[in-house]
């Protein structure tokens, strides 16, 4: 029995979320203009692969959540490294907001209950 707090739902509607954030907040923090560009572009992708991921939130349901799950990985990896990144380094509201969400990331990620199938 998997009891994992989030349902494949509450995920596609963190995602949503996830990227409000990243396409609003680095502006907010004055972040350079080619840095609020790679977290829109990273907004953009999220709102994307979860409007066609099979989630009672999505667009166009045709991922399955198995594969969504991956794609989070490799976004979740790219994240954390954007952290090394001298342009998110040197500000540390931007660098704090990236570590911030990497860590949110992963946490929902680890929660979601990706064996739930939210359509039969």
């Amino acid at each position: 029995m998997n009891n994992k707090p989030i349902s494949p739902g509450m995920h596609g509607l963190t995602d949503y979320a996830f990227g409000l954030a990243l396409m609003t907040v680095p502006k907010l923090l004055n972040a350079d203009k080619r840095t609020i560009k790679i977290y829109q572009a990273l907004a953009i992708q999220i709102f994307l692969y979860s409007a066609v991921t099979r989630q009672p939130y999505a667009l166009m349901p045709l991922m399955p959540m198995r594969t969504h799950k991956k794609v989070d990985l490799v976004n979740l990896g790219s994240l954390a490294l954007f952290s090394a990144y001298k342009r998110v380094r040197s500000n540390k509201h931007t660098h704090a907001l990236n570590i911030g969400m990497t860590v949110l990331g992963l946490a929902t990620v680890l929660l979601t209950n990706w064996k739930k199938q939210p359509y039969k």
